[in-house]
């Protein structure tokens, strides 16, 4: 048999290329399925498909290697594989035809079309047509369907051929050749797509389930989207008062849905076209579609009928410039390639409002069967159809990235913000709702049920309770000093007795000087034993930030272990002398609403501010909220944390209330082996520790069950817990609590018990505590859309002391509650899954990007973590380079080593440019790693594990120099050898983008494209390729190829001519 070698379109390069990186899958499957009734011939059936197959190269075609690309390979002639099933129960053909239309091609042996029909009955059949998209697309499946159901109808009619030629048209082949002519032509719309695309966002940023893997796969899910009945006539008459399609309001709704689940203002959405302007074309079967990117702008929140318009002159703009190839388009932009994610556009709506795919048939009814393959070609892709008078709409999104009840709530989103832009189009976008009222009441209502009981007696008259109950139970241990709760409560009664002498009570503040000890425990407890409130203040703190904080709280009597002059009357905790007066002696008993402590956290001006927490809501948190981690009697509570951090409250009061005993780590007990000895040796059972602590300690991975078996409670916070401290230190017999809250909420907010193998997350409110997420109009966003956190209930702090201002700022009132009621808008980013556990996503202010890509830097700690030599890591970005930190378990793994790890698990542009082996991470006064004393990373040759090799030739030496350049690296000295991979330097995609464009200012880069780079990835087989540039010509067959379509199309045109002149 004959067959024919033609060059591949731009197109098909392009999906040959995506259809190599997921082998096997069904991405790129094209069926349409039919339940027929009535009288069906198969015999004739499969005699008209053999006729269009015939009549169509494209449906002949197989894919062959040629040359690092692809040759496409037409036969003469091929036999149609159709199969026939009989017998098939109807129950389970649905399944059947999902699982034949989701087989895989292959796409060089062929054939790239297949049918199978089921008989269900006699006048009863199933019918299913798959192509791959390689050689068809929606529009030629629609020819490809009226042209079977013609030639069905003439063997039907005549009983005799199905053949009737037409007139002749090009074929695909030709069509191919003639688009790889053109691409020289395509200069201006290229610069068309390039100017309009210039700096817009390399990706979108969608709030993702689950980390984007370092190579995406096709594996995907389907959601129908439910729209409202008549939408597809409301959209016709938005559009027609605003001159447009309903395809534009369609990609307006889609655009602002994006913005709003993603927060971001510029984004760009691909959109296929048909390809079919020439009129040669137009009856033509293959794959013709192409890609557009087309950038929406929603920055100051315009109306929906502006940002329609100017969806309509975007698209009526790029209309003249639809054939330019997308891969030429992202060739020019030439954006940094990710084998985690597509090029340019992540998104795509794909709208179809012609007349549905039909199969006509005569002398039965061929009613469409609704085939959604699961396999996706985008993060998320918006699939609209016409069927009937109304539309039918889909999303299709990745299971790399997104669960599939998250897509779920994300559809019913949609439908309900297209219903609101539709009923009200001249309002801002981000007025139009997103939850249906059910899902608002669930969010809302359903998931912050927390009522639970507290205690009536206020907490320094429950640590009495206690101190009754169980007067010579241990309460504090702090070094060599060993307290009961008798000795606690009497010596904090005696000094509540001279605060009251002096003036103590309800409103007054005491600051409370004291290194942390046993001596700051008593003074808080006497403090509010007396009826006052305390105010901690660290004495190693410089002394104009300390006279700050007294000024600004009121404080007026400070207690301190000597004389400091801090500019208020001074006491020491243990003397018997009468204190300096500091007002009348108050006779009144603190209340639930006085305030019980006022605590200073960092602002973001750089100026502390307090918080002054009422007794009530600490209260709320010594009884109700203990009791979910819990801590009771028979508990030893490490108190580790400042006593400037809200932390120590929770330890102080936990321990106290419970009757359980309370031991103070030293200053010298803050990590690593240190803090294990001191939870080993005091045998702790309940510990709350920042996740940098944490991770400092020792932990074989062959010991972890038998390590600190009497730590049954590990609660962290204060930062993002990484998955890796859940791995090492999760055990049956331990709980790992990850606890969120900051102190405007005293202290704790949400928690959740954490387990290996699964996401870190922040869980669910605390007793009496709400939590919302919520956009920037204070309205709950969808499952899986990032909002603002904002937290409500029994543990609200009063607000900023003396800071009216910042308290109305940061106090708000609640929507969701009673008059009256308030919550605090935290500035953290949250997000909730379809169960209505929260995550937490960082802060507002802080969010990290890096060459136009949204970093994670938890996401590189966690991974690094899990590397069997790291102990601890922390990433941070430095100016437009990514550096790790990294503590080694033991000898430090080589560089190269944990830049491979990440590369494994996490996109290119999440792999650093540089690692740092540290001894210990900086950590603050609260345990935290302290970012800004990580030290700036060293412009100098990583370890790579190998000897340098200095660079021999000329063209070597210029390799080295211009990577050296690229990577930041010194230009003399032992830098960049032969042999050193680019990579493993620290360099990526983004980088190599540098090294072509000083290659080419030098005029050395030969042809390169960025292809090249990446398979030669060492200086010296970069120098080898520079010195043996690359071919211009094209091979034989691909010109012999050429000249065959060439001379067909010749040959064709001569054709048509003759029959013109025959017909005049």
């Amino acid at each position: 048999m004959e067959k024919y070698e033609f060059p591949v379109s731009p197109a098909q390069a392009r999906m040959l290329v995506l259809d190599q990186l997921n082998p096997g899958t069904a991405q790129y499957n094209v069926p349409v399925a039919f339940d027929v009734r009535g009288r069906f011939d198969v015999q004739a059936f499969r005699a008209a498909l053999e006729a269009v197959v015939a009549a169509h190269e494209s449906l002949r075609t197989v894919f062959q290697p040629h040359d690092g690309g692809y040759v496409q390979v037409v036969a003469e002639e091929v036999r149609v594989a159709l199969r026939v099933e009989r017998d098939v129960p109807a129950a389970r053909a649905h399944a059947r035809l999902k699982a034949e239309a989701a087989a895989p091609f292959d796409v060089e042996a062929g054939p790239l079309l297949r049918c199978v029909v089921h008989v269900i009955a006699d006048e009863h059949h199933l019918v299913l047509l798959t192509v791959h998209h390689l050689v068809c697309d929606g529009w030629s499946l629609r020819l490809l369907l009226e042209q079977v159901s013609g030639a069905y109808r003439r063997l039907a009619s005549t009983g005799g051929s199905p053949a009737d030629p037409g007139p002749l048209v090009p074929q695909y082949p030709d069509y191919a050749v003639w688009q790889r002519e053109r691409l020289h032509t395509m200069d201006e719309s290229v610069a068309f797509w390039a100017d309009t695309l210039k700096d817009a966002p390399t990706t979108l940023a969608l709030p993702a389930d689950r980390p984007r893997p370092a190579v995406q796969s096709a594996a995907g899910g389907v959601v129908r989207v439910p729209l409202a009945p008549g939408t597809r006539e409301r959209m016709a008459e938005v559009a027609a008062g605003r001159n447009a399609t309903p395809y534009m309001v369609m990609f307006a709704a889609f655009a602002a849905f994006l913005a709003r689940i993603s927060g971001q203002r510029d984004l760009v959405i691909a959109v296929p076209v048909a390809g079919r302007d020439h009129p040669d074309v137009q009856d033509m079967i293959g794959l013709l579609v192409n890609t557009i990117a087309v950038r929406a702008d929603l920055s100051g929140d315009p109306a929906f009928s502006d940002l329609l318009g100017q969806v309509r002159d975007r698209l009526l703009a790029a209309r003249p410039h639809h054939e330019a190839p997308f891969e030429a388009v992202v060739q020019a932009l030439a954006p940094g390639r990710e084998l985690s994610h597509d090029p340019l556009v992540q998104v795509m709506l794909a709208y179809d409002d012609d007349t549905s795919f039909a199969l006509d048939l005569p002398g039965a009814t061929a009613e469409r069967v609704e085939l959604l393959l699961d396999d996706a070609k985008f993060d998320l892709l918006m699939n609209v159809e016409r069927q009937g008078d109304e539309l039918a709409a889909h999303l299709v999104h990745r299971a790399d990235l997104f669960d599939r009840e998250t897509v779920r709530h994300w559809a019913r989103a949609f439908g309900t913000l297209l219903d609101g832009l539709l009923t009200e189009p001249g309002r801002p976008v981000s007025a139009a709702g997103l939850l249906p009222p059910a899902d608002q009441r669930l969010i809302v209502d359903g998931w912050n049920r927390t009522a639970a009981p507290t205690a009536t007696r206020l907490v320094p008259d429950l640590v009495a309770e206690r101190a009754a109950e169980r007067p010579d139970a241990t309460a504090l241990v702090c070094g060599s000093t060993t307290l009961t709760y008798r000795e606690v409560l009497e010596r904090a009664d005696r000094l509540a007795e001279r605060l009251r002498a002096a003036g103590v009570g309800p409103e007054i503040l005491v600051g409370l000087c004291l290194p942390r000890g046993a001596d700051m425990v008593v003074a808080a407890l006497a403090v509010l034993r007396a009826g006052g409130a305390y105010v901690p203040l660290d004495p190693g703190h410089p002394a104009a930030r300390l006279k700050f904080m007294i000024a600004d709280a009121g404080v007026r009597l400070l207690i301190a272990d000597g004389p400091v002059d801090l500019g208020v009357p001074v006491a020491t905790p243990s003397g018997e002398e009468p204190l300096p007066p500091v007002g009348p002696v108050l006779t009144a008993r603190p209340r639930p609403a006085d305030t019980a402590y006022v605590l200073y956290t960092s602002g973001s001006t750089g100026t502390p501010k307090g918080v002054a927490v009422e007794h009530r809501a600490l209260l709320n948190l010594a009884t109700a909220v203990r009791h979910q981690f819990p801590v009771t009697g028979d508990d030893r509570v490490l108190q580790y944390v400042s006593f400037g951090f809200d932390v120590a409250v929770s330890d102080v009061v936990f321990s106290l209330v419970a009757g359980a005993e309370l031991h103070i780590a030293a200053e010298c007990e803050r990590l690593g082996e240190d803090l294990y000895a001191r939870l080993r040796d005091s045998r702790i059972t309940y510990a709350f520790l920042p996740p940098s602590a944490a991770m400092s300690l020792p932990c074989p991975p062959d010991a972890r069950e038998s390590l600190l078996p009497d730590l049954r409670t590990l609660a962290v916070g204060g930062e993002a817990c990484p998955a890796e401290l859940v791995e090492r230190w999760a055990t049956p017999r331990r709980r790992i609590v990850d606890a969120y809250g900051p102190s405007e909420t005293t202290v704790y907010a949400t928690t959740a018990d954490l387990s290996p193998g699964r996401p870190v997350v922040i869980g669910r409110p605390v007793a009496n505590g709400r939590a919302y997420v919520l956009d920037e109009r204070l309205r709950p966003v969808p499952v899986g859309v990032t909002g603002e956190i904002y937290l409500a209930g029994s543990g609200m702090a009063r607000g900023y002391a003396n800071r009216p201002g910042l308290t109305a700022e940061r106090f708000v009132a609640d929507p969701y509650a009673p008059p009256g009621g308030r919550m605090y808008r935290t500035g953290d980013l949250g997000r909730y899954d379809a169960d209505g556990v929260l995550s937490y996503l960082g802060r507002v202010d802080t969010q990290v990007k890096l060459r136009g890509f949204r970093v994670e830097l938890g996401e590189i700690e966690t991974v690094l973590a899990a590397h069997p030599g790291v102990s601890v890591a922390a990433a941070s970005v430095r100016g437009d380079r990514l550096a790790v930190y990294v503590v080694a378990g033991g000898e430090p793994p080589p560089a190269a080593e944990l830049r491979a790890w990440l590369g494994d698990r996490l996109p290119g542009y999440m792999v650093p440019d540089s690692v740092v082996f540290l001894p210990e991470l900086p950590v603050n006064r609260s345990g935290k790693v302290d970012r800004s004393l990580l030290p700036e990373p060293p412009p100098t040759r990583p370890d790579l594990g190998r000897p340098y090799v200095a660079p021999a030739t000329d063209t070597e030496r210029l390799v080295a120099e211009v990577w050296a350049d690229a990577l930041g690296l010194p230009p003399t000295g032992a830098q960049v050898g032969a042999h050193d991979n680019f990579f493993d330097l620290g360099g990526n995609s983004i980088r190599l983008l540098a090294v072509l464009a000083a290659l080419r200012e030098r005029g050395r880069d030969g042809g390169l494209r960025l292809v090249d780079l990446f398979r030669h990835a060492t200086v010296a087989a970069l120098a080898d390729r520079l010195d043996r540039p690359a071919g211009t010509q094209p091979p034989a067959d691909a010109g012999e190829a050429r000249r065959r379509g060439r001379s067909r199309r010749e040959r064709l045109a001569a054709r048509r001519n003759a029959q013109k002149g025959g017909n005049e």
